[in-house]
């Protein structure tokens, strides 16, 4: 993972100042989290991070770069959203591959690092099964395993453990 900042970041929709002058340092390799209520401007953070959505004002840094004019594939980030966004006509296996296809990543490495996230995320043996066959934290450790098959230089998860219980999410 790489440093990012944000300096002075807002986002306006309208009228409505959805996130307000918005300054902050993540170092590399630091955990970080966006705490408060509903409605505050943490999925808006996110996404402009992404780059999903441009701010009005500020620049937002990845490694040092501006990446604020880049779009998201540009980006090398990984993300997941509360609402996991699995592919129901795919099987756990095909949603967990579907990056890397896109990449051109060849087959056996393929093969290797789904099978390494599925281990990760402790769903070896799921394969085969679909979105309709789990449950909601079997579900959500997919979305997670998809994004970090790809190995991005930054994770950015917008409440991916929600779904999980305690000691799993430990």
């Amino acid at each position: 993972m790489v440093g990012v900042a944000l300096s002075d970041v807002t986002k306006r929709y309208g009228g409505v100042e959805a996130v307000s002058h918005v300054s902050l340092q993540v170092e590399d390799r630091e955990f970080f989290s966006l705490l408060g209520p509903s409605g505050c401007g943490k999925t808006t953070m996110l996404r402009m991070l992404a780059g999903f959505i441009s701010p009005t004002a500020g620049v937002i840094s990845i490694g040092g770069q501006d990446v604020t004019g880049l779009p998201p594939e540009k980006r090398d980030l990984g993300i997941v959203f509360q609402n996991y966004a699995i592919f129901p006509h795919m099987n756990v296996f095909d949603n967990i591959a579907f990056g890397l296809r896109m990449r051109k990543l060849a087959r056996p490495e393929m093969q290797r690092r789904v099978h390494e996230a599925l281990e990760q995320v402790g769903l070896q043996g799921y394969e085969r099964r679909y979105q309709r066959e789990m449950s909601g934290g079997e579900q959500q450790r997919v979305a997670l395993a998809r994004v970090l098959v790809t190995q991005p230089r930054i994770l950015l998860l917008d409440e991916p453990l929600s779904a999980l219980d305690k000691k799993l999410r430990e």
